[in-house]
């Protein structure tokens, strides 16, 4: 099964410093080379998401970046996912949803979506906890380059 579309919860997965943000927009330009029409769902507003992809070099490979307050659903709903999905024109067994928290893996895992794990500085503590509720947990975005 090819994947089609990719969501990134923006904050979590893809804002990331040192070498993590490095990979990271490795792996975003590679996928956007094999066409998969990704998507950034985030509780900031439009402007600071767009600013913070540009400053990484990474607005451009985003089809669509859905704001909570735009779609009028909380960030941690299976409701905004669902809606990103659409909008990208994709199907659940097309799409993989990348998270890094609990409630994102809780939410996507609860609409029906197939989940990748990130490890992050900031879930270190809980990551044993979030590898087995994923479809696939990976240490870093390096993994998929491999």
């Amino acid at each position: 099964m090819r994947l089609q579309s990719a969501i990134f919860y923006l904050e979590d997965t893809l804002l990331l410093d040192g070498e993590a943000g490095k990979s990271a927009e490795k792996v975003l330009s590679i996928l956007k080379m094999e066409s998969v029409w990704m998507a950034a769902v985030t509780a900031l507003p439009r402007e600071e998401a767009e600013a913070a992809l540009k400053a990484r070099k990474l607005l451009d490979c985003f089809r669509l970046i859905l704001p909570q307050e735009e779609a009028l659903c909380a960030i941690d709903s299976g409701e905004l996912l669902e809606k990103a999905m659409r909008r990208l024109k994709s199907q659940k067994h097309d799409t993989v949803v990348f998270c890094a928290t609990e409630k994102q893996i809780e939410a996507a895992t609860g609409a029906g979506f197939r989940t990748v794990a990130i490890k992050t500085s900031a879930n270190t503590a809980v990551w044993d906890t979030l590898k087995p509720r994923a479809t696939e947990a990976i240490e870093g975005y390096e993994e998929l380059l491999q």
